[in-house]
């Protein structure tokens, strides 16, 4: 008996997460197409910079959120497909720049925009998304105030978008960084625009005060344990799925919830050799799997997961406020399993 509970439950966890995945594919063809059918055409290499990241794909977390938030709530959320697809070009924005100051050479499996390019173009490129986005948000069937409310958000979102990144840079230099630190510096880079999402989408489907506020509150929590995620997978995924070089932020000397929980729990001489390879302004791929050893050996992946489990507990917590609906149920399902994911 207990071995066919454990079956059933497998069997619905698949079926379940078929479902999620079929509902993102369906939001992305549609976010997609508006995109594609709305930037402006003007100047063609321009256009194509881009526009590069949309046509490689993505899971388009982003618009799953505002179009679920808005359905908690209300219907037709058609009528705002231009307002999620404002919100991915704005994080595909924040995409080129990062990958410019990262020197990335891969993303989503394809060339970064500055090396398919060049390094000026890719950035007028991202210049030119962060515009399209306000643009975007003029076609959506709402009320002009709304519209202008999240303008204004996406202003403050943009605004702290930056401000994460810097802190991440800064912090690649910083020897005394700690996990507070990495948690308010990914509060911003990653977590905001997933706050951000669930907002609009609740603002859009005129909720109350109260109810927006748990919609901020699910996507911070799930922001923070998506961007631990990525951590873990940068690490420790496939290259092939995850879409980047695996074992990047290390040589980048990015300051991860891994690399921080390492440092802090890493005895002698093994924390004196991963600050060692740390210090080398050129690692070699010898260097970078040692350090992933080490940084195993720490336990700071299962550290990871501990948190992520928490704070995705947390988030779906926050859900309990809202009547029980379908897509309730969907991003209940995507932040239970989204700790499984591979990329």
């Amino acid at each position: 008996m207990v071995r066919k509970a454990i079956t059933e439950i497998k069997v619905k966890n698949l079926e379940e997460m078929s479902v999620i995945k079929k509902n993102l594919e369906e939001i992305a063809k549609k976010v997609d197409e508006f995109i594609l059918k709305n930037l402006s055409k003007k100047v063609l290499n321009l256009l194509n910079s881009s526009q590069h990241y949309i046509i490689a794909g993505g899971k388009r977390l982003r618009p799953f959120f505002i179009l679920k938030s808005y359905s908690l709530l209300a219907e037709n959320n058609e009528k705002i497909i231009p307002v999620a697809a404002a919100v991915e070009i704005l994080h595909t924005f924040s995409l080129i720049h990062d990958d410019i100051m990262d020197q990335d050479l891969f993303r989503r499996n394809v060339p970064t925009v500055h090396t398919k390019w060049n390094e000026a173009l890719a950035i007028l490129a991202g210049d030119f998304l962060l515009s399209q986005a306000f643009i975007f948000v003029d076609h959506a069937i709402i009320h002009q105030d709304i519209k202008y409310r999240i303008m204004l958000e996406l202003g403050r979102v943009s605004s702290k978008l930056c401000e994460g990144q810097a802190l991440d840079i800064v912090f690649e230099e910083r020897v005394n960084v700690s996990i507070k630190d990495y948690m308010e510096m990914v509060a911003l880079k990653t977590a905001a625009l997933f706050e951000t999402s669930a907002f609009i989408g609740g603002l859009c489907a005129n909720a109350s005060v109260s109810q927006i506020e748990s919609l901020k509150e699910f996507g911070n929590k799930f922001g923070i344990s998506f961007q631990i995620i990525d951590d873990i997978l940068g690490l420790i995924g496939e290259e092939k799925i995850f879409g980047k070089p695996i074992g990047s932020d290390l040589r980048e000397g990015k300051k991860t919830y891994l690399l921080l929980y390492a440092l802090e729990h890493l005895k002698h001489p093994k924390k004196s050799n991963l600050i060692s390879i740390l210090n080398k302004k050129e690692k070699t791929s010898e260097d970078i799997n040692k350090g992933i050893e080490l940084i195993k050996d720490s336990g700071a992946i299962e550290s990871a997961k501990k948190i992520v489990k928490n704070l995705l507990d947390e988030a779906i917590s926050k859900l309990e406020v809202f009547p029980d609906s379908e897509a309730k149920k969907e991003l209940q399902i995507l932040a239970n399993f989204s700790i499984q994911r591979t990329f």
